[in-house]
């Protein structure tokens, strides 16, 4: 790939399973080998590398990177390698130049307002912005984007408009509702008439409602990366597993989905996931060469 001149590479550090996982599964139960991403980068020092996969804040960035800037407080040289996987790791190689941050952004957007001082150094602002003045502007700029009173407007089209706000409360109280709120006016074609901004303020108006004061609390800080035990990924398998479980079924397949039971839970400890995942295929390739073939 390098050789057609590809120079940049970003790398979600987990293995990609093409039997026994669905994709969905292949962002959770692989476990995540981040160090993989230095060892490229030391192997190709004429490259240059992202890192991509699990990152969910700007801390957690930030101590990938090697603390861009000034450090935050509570920042430490262990968070370096703790953040990697790799204890004795202490600075990053010089051609690691981003790390990308995917569902986490989605999931929670609120995250970015605070990117450009904690990562580019940039002055901080002379207030600390609300949930509100952030939607506010957002509902500005929608009302110039898809102005009111265009009839037949398609819910695909609102829905990718509205998509940037729907996180925009994870993690507080009236989160559930305020999306609620959101998808049930994008059902409604007078809603739909009315554009996305007019959806956003009534949303945001029945948040308020149900909970006063949530869209005025300050946005948060950047703040330093606090390393996820070994415990979070036992989490996250056992998780996995739970989603496997999802419906009945019977036979061969219900003996397959114990197998990748057993496999998922194994995986819980990144030194064994590996081994444990590759039993998932081998017990489907199994299970495939010794089905009775039906005869005719």
């Amino acid at each position: 790939v390098a050789a057609g001149g590809c120079k940049h590479f970003i790398v979600h550090a987990r293995k990609a399973w093409l039997n026994g996982l669905s994709p969905a599964q292949n962002r959770s139960v692989p476990p995540l080998i981040p160090g993989r991403v230095l060892d490229l980068c030391r192997a190709f020092p004429d490259l240059s590398f992202s890192v991509n996969g699990g990152i969910g804040d700007i801390g957690q960035a930030r101590a990938l990177l090697g603390f861009p800037g000034e450090r935050l407080p509570g920042e430490e040289d262990s968070l370096f390698g703790a953040a990697w996987g790799r204890p004795g790791e202490t600075a990053p190689p010089p051609n690691l130049l981003g790390a990308m941050i995917g569902r986490g952004v989605m999931n929670t957007p609120m995250m970015l307002w605070d990117v450009d001082r904690s990562m580019y150094g940039d002055p901080a602002p002379d207030s600390t912005p609300t949930r509100r003045t952030v939607l506010d502007s957002y509902a500005a700029y929608l009302e110039e984007r898809y102005p009111p009173g265009e009839e037949n407007r398609p819910v695909g089209c609102l829905h990718m408009a509205l998509k940037p706000a729907l996180g925009a409360f994870a993690g507080m109280r009236g989160h559930r509702a305020f999306r609620g709120a959101i998808d049930s006016k994008l059902r409604d074609k007078d809603e739909r008439t009315l554009g996305p901004a007019h959806i956003l303020r009534q949303a945001l108006q029945e948040l308020e409602q149900a909970n006063p004061g949530a869209p005025d609390e300050a946005l948060q800080v950047t703040s330093a990366y606090t390393h996820a035990a070994a415990a979070s990924a036992a989490a996250t398998a056992a998780a996995a597993a739970a989603a496997l479980t999802s419906a009945p079924l019977k036979g061969r397949k219900r003996k397959e989905r114990r197998a990748e039971q057993a496999a998922v839970a194994a995986a819980g400890a990144p030194e064994d996931s590996g081994e444990a995942l590759a039993k998932v295929c081998r017990v489907r390739d199994v299970a495939a060469e010794s089905e009775p073939v039906p005869v005719a």
